[in-house]
Order: structure tokens, then C-alpha cells, then sequence
């Protein structure tokens, strides 16, 4: 087994962040918001459960 996460690169804190953890900043302002790849798995999810129930 391994330990790694998937990570994205979170261009408004230019690091970067577990794809698991989610945006950190979802109801702040972010330019890059459109080509996040956090936001965009984040709100893929949410459907998915949403989905599910």
C-alpha cells in the first residue's frame, strides 16, 4: 500500500494541496478558480454524494 495522495497545485496559495482536502478557500474570491483542479474535483464529489443520497 501507499501512503501518497493526489495532490493539485492551488495557484492562490501557490502550493500544493490534497485533492482529498478539498479548496480551501471556497467561498473567497480566486481568480483561478475556472482552471482549479481542487475546486473542480471538490464540487465532482459533492455531486456524487448528492447523487447518492
Amino acid at each position: 500500500m501507499s501512503d501518497k495522495q493526489e495532490t493539485g497545485f492551488c495557484a492562490k496559495d501557490n502550493e500544493y494541496v490534497p485533492l482529498e482536502e478539498g479548496c480551501r478557500h471556497p467561498k473567497d474570491y480566486c481568480p483561478h478558480r475556472q482552471s482549479c483542479l481542487i475546486y473542480f474535483y471538490q464540487k465532482e464529489r459533492e455531486r456524487e454524494n448528492k447523487k447518492s443520497s
